[in-house]
This record gives C-alpha cells, sequence and structure tokens, in this order.
C-alpha cells in the first residue's frame, strides 16, 4: 500500500482549501471610448478573428483608400492573443485623412488591461495582413 499516504495528503489539501481558481476571460467589448461613425461613414467590417487567422486585405484595402480619399469609415477587428484573451481594436477614418486607432485590451489578463488611443496618418499594407502608419501619437488612455 505504497499510495496510502498520497490519498490522505490529496484529502488534506482539498479540506486546507488549496484551490486553483481560474478567472473566466471577458467577452470582448466594443471600445467605449470610440467616437460614434461620422455620418456617411463607410463600413469596413466588423472581424471577430479565431487564432491565427489574419484581417482580409479587402477590409485593410479599405481603410487605406478612405484616408487618402479623405472619406469616413471604419473597421473594427477583434483577435485573440496567444493566450487567447480578445483585443478589440477599431479603426475610424476621419473626414482629412487621419485614422484614430483605438485598442481595448481590458480583457487581456496579461497585458496592460487598458482602453488606449492613437491618432495616425499615412496608413499601408504590411505583410498584406496588417496596417502600418507614417506616423501615430502616442498611446493615451481613453
Amino acid at each position: 500500500m505504497r499510495y496510502r499516504g498520497f490519498g490522505a495528503l490529496a484529502v488534506t489539501l482539498l479540506l486546507t482549501g488549496c484551490v486553483v481558481q481560474t478567472t473566466p476571460t471577458a467577452a470582448p467589448t466594443g471600445p467605449p471610448a470610440a467616437q460614434p461613425a461620422e455620418p456617411g461613414s463607410h463600413d469596413c467590417g466588423t472581424l471577430l478573428l479565431r487564432q491565427g487567422q489574419t484581417v482580409p486585405t479587402d477590409a485593410l484595402r479599405c481603410v487605406v483608400e478612405a484616408a487618402e480619399n479623405r472619406q469616413p469609415a471604419r473597421l473594427v477587428v477583434t483577435q485573440p492573443t496567444t493566450e487567447g484573451d480578445p483585443i478589440t481594436t477599431t479603426y475610424a477614418v476621419h473626414g482629412d485623412g487621419r485614422v484614430e486607432v483605438i485598442t481595448d485590451a481590458r480583457a487581456d489578463r496579461f497585458g496592460s488591461g487598458r482602453v488606449e488611443r492613437q491618432t495616425c496618418t499615412g496608413p499601408s499594407i504590411e505583410d498584406g495582413s496588417r496596417l502600418s502608419f507614417n506616423t501615430c501619437s502616442s498611446p493615451k488612455p481613453a
């Protein structure tokens, strides 16, 4: 009966409250600080991506062309972190060509846990799967 001590140890641990709890991942939320879409704004999509998926080139192209043409547009992308927590990024193109980038990381258990806003210019498509910008302001709490 070599395992008799193991059973007693397991019961002792359970009775003393040695329990591992996991924090449930919060559902993705839209960035509360995002400004409402401008009147006549073009919808470039609302995407909920799974692990390993990338933003379709057409959605990225929609943002780039809207900025170049100085037409309001919006793209909302929710994608998981490596651990599976959802990060929602909203790209809001304004009529002057600027792109407001709002990143909602409140559901990221291992990240900043904040909503941050940047104003960017000169969007382009990098590696066929993500937006890159010529300039961006420093991230600020939204």
